[in-house]
């Protein structure tokens, strides 16, 4: 058998380890984005009661007050369990 370390996405991850605030209807939720690519995002939460189902916003502040904080709507994929928390992978959805 023969296993590539090829990777296969088809967009890079950049690692950022930065702060981000989720939003889904009234309910807002602090944690840190660990990976973004152009398609979405891995991020690193204590605990979280999102619905899984319904689309959520995503606002990563920038390190300069010159640009405003990037924001998507996006979906929850899947949350994997962490040794910090759990980690939520979100996919952007379309701008429409």
């Amino acid at each position: 058998m023969i296993i590539s370390t090829k990777e296969r996405r088809a967009f890079q991850r950049m690692i950022i380890n930065a702060p981000i605030t989720l939003y889904q209807g009234d309910a807002v939720l602090m944690g840190i984005c660990r990976d973004l690519s152009a398609t979405g995002m891995g991020i690193l939460v204590n605990e979280h009661s999102l619905d899984l189902g319904l689309p959520i916003r995503v606002s990563l502040a920038t390190h300069s007050n010159l640009l405003p904080p990037f924001e998507a709507q996006a979906r929850i994929l899947r949350e994997l369990d962490a040794e910090e928390g759990t980690l939520l992978a979100v996919a952007f959805l379309p701008i429409s």
